[in-house]
């Protein structure tokens, strides 16, 4: 699944207009089927951020050490890289009884590449405020105030990408906004307990 410079470049056009509200955005997205089995190599765009949550995790329990490689065969990044990977596919997974029972079957494809190149974008901005803190620039306080607001736009981009990408209105949006972020907690508190 090799996704070119190109497509990348579209899919993140289309991503910064749909997190501007515009929903012309949709037009830079591949929406084939070739386009779907792509859109999770947006998984890779935001490796960095997984190596902040690594960062934050040894961070978290008192195991990050100068000069330590964040990134070694442990437990925790076996843990850490899983719930990665679990917050790109709980969505995409949930989402095909609740669209077949909408009646909106026929809009996963779109809603999946979008959501896709989206969340990468979503996962990047997350995880700045936590990189802040993991390397002394911000205090748990002020890192949870960056938080809060990173989550604001991350919450307004899922919103309407949603709301663009599956042709509904913002409640129901919402809801399946709200879905994506209950699935999101669970799997990132699965990864705390197992982790330690």
């Amino acid at each position: 699944m090799i996704v070119s410079a190109d497509e990348v470049a579209r899919s993140l056009r289309g991503t910064a207009a749909l997190l501007n509200r515009r929903a012309e955005g949709l037009n830079s997205f591949d929406m084939s089927e070739k386009g779907f089995w792509h859109s999770f190599g947006a998984i890779w765009l935001s490796l960095p951020a997984f190596v902040v949550g690594l960062a934050f995790e040894r961070y978290r329990l008192g195991l990050l050490q100068p000069g330590a490689s964040i990134l070694d065969a442990s437990w925790l990044t076996l843990v850490v890289g899983a719930g990665y990977v679990a917050s790109f596919l709980a969505l995409p997974a949930a989402m095909i009884v609740i669209l077949r029972r909408l009646g909106l079957g026929g809009r996963y494809v779109p809603f999946v590449v979008v959501i896709n190149w989206a969340l990468a974008v979503a996962l990047t901005i997350i995880s700045v405020p936590a990189a802040l803190l993991v390397i002394g620039w911000a205090t748990p306080s002020l890192a949870m105030l960056y938080t809060v607001a990173a989550g604001v736009i991350v919450l307004r981009l899922l919103w309407f990408a949603t709301k663009a990408s599956l042709g509904v209105s913002g409640g129901l949006a919402a809801g399946i906004v709200v879905l994506a972020l209950t699935l999101n907690v669970l799997i990132a508190g699965t990864v705390d307990a197992l982790a330690g």
